[in-house]
């Protein structure tokens, strides 16, 4: 009655086991881009904290302290996080500062990338924006005031008077 190899490793991974319902999950897609399988998935989650909104949720508040953050549902927050993903159907309402960005869905508001802000073909950014480096797939649609360079430290929100970089389109005052 020996079980075989593959048995084993399919319920048990370094000596724990591994409930069926985490067996089932598809393969985390993260801001790389590349599937990871779920081993290397727990592994990464277990060092850093990450949040999935998924499909059909609503969150309101503020969200800190977060390294990689992924939304497929309905936020409306203050995002502080390492990196920002906005998936198809997510939609974002409010302020974020984050490392990095990829927006395939929606977000409006403030939005402060220090690094490179990517916007896919699906994607739709609104508000006052700041990047470090820009790149829109054809079909994104990026409208408002946007800002080459971080804002200062400080600066939380685009209301702020003072700006860094180069400004490429300012609000007209009429």
């Amino acid at each position: 009655m020996a079980s075989s190899l593959s048995d084993t490793a399919q319920g048990e991974t370094a000596g724990r086991s591994i409930p069926a319902y985490e067996m089932k999950r598809p393969p985390v897609r993260t801001l790389g881009g590349a599937p990871q399988s779920q081993p290397q998935a727990q592994a990464q989650n277990e060092r850093h904290a990450h949040l999935h909104v998924g499909r059909g949720l609503d969150l309101k508040g503020e969200i800190r302290s977060c390294e990689a953050l992924v939304i497929e549902g309905n936020v409306e927050a203050e995002i502080e996080s390492g990196s920002l993903t906005v998936g198809e159907s997510g939609v974002v309402k409010g302020q974020a500062n984050v490392d990095e960005a990829e927006i395939e869905g929606n977000f409006d508001g403030t939005l402060n990338v220090k690094g490179c802000l990517a916007i896919k073909s699906t994607g739709k950014v609104r508000g006052t924006i700041h990047y470090g480096e820009l790149r829109v797939e054809q079909g994104g649609q990026l409208t408002g005031e946007l800002d080459v360079g971080t804002p200062k430290a400080g600066a939380k929100s685009g209301n702020d008077e003072s700006k860094t970089g180069e400004t490429q389109k300012k609000a007209v005052n009429s």
